[in-house]
């Protein structure tokens, strides 16, 4: 049912459908224009058909959302910050649950990496519950963390160390 796949051509049409609701990117990175137009998918599926730590999550032969994880730099290449996302429809499915289990999974078995860290709006409970289920531990507050739409959040920070 779950697959975690590279992007091909074809997601460009769902990657703008999801990705210009604002329920969806309400907490997620700025990095993500807004509207999202055909050229900014056109451009995110270029330039992650091949990569290793970029995936689509497709569910029953359909894209649903993305997962990444971003290696930290010198001291903290041993660790990566989590990011993902999926299209409202697919809400409370457990399709981001077993995302994150199988993403997770697959980095500490593939990788030298040995850390793994997300760090969620306070106010996204869903994703929050994702992270527990997945046995990442909450290690503190981010007071005023970021700010989007002229709003400040408060971020908690979860992490996953490998076995």
């Amino acid at each position: 049912m779950l697959k975690l796949r590279q992007f091909e051509k074809s997601d460009i049409d769902s990657l703008m459908l999801y990705l210009n609701d604002n329920e969806v990117t309400q907490y997620i990175t700025d990095a993500i224009p807004q509207p999202y137009t055909v050229s900014d998918a056109r451009w995110w599926v270029e330039n992650n058909e091949s990569s290793s730590l970029t995936k689509a999550i497709e569910y029953n032969k359909e894209l649903v959302g993305c997962i990444s994880a971003k290696v930290g730099e010198l001291e903290y290449s041993c660790g990566a910050e989590l990011g993902y996302w999926i299209g409202r429809r697919f809400w409370n499915n457990g399709i981001a649950t077993e995302a994150v289990r199988v993403f997770t999974d697959m980095l500490f078995k593939y990788t030298d990496l040995v850390r793994l860290f997300v760090s969620v709006v306070s106010m996204n409970g869903a994703s929050i519950r994702v992270l527990e289920k997945n046995g990442y531990l909450y290690e503190g507050t981010l007071r005023k963390a970021s700010c989007k739409n002229g709003q400040y959040f408060d971020e908690h920070l979860y992490s996953k160390i490998s076995e």
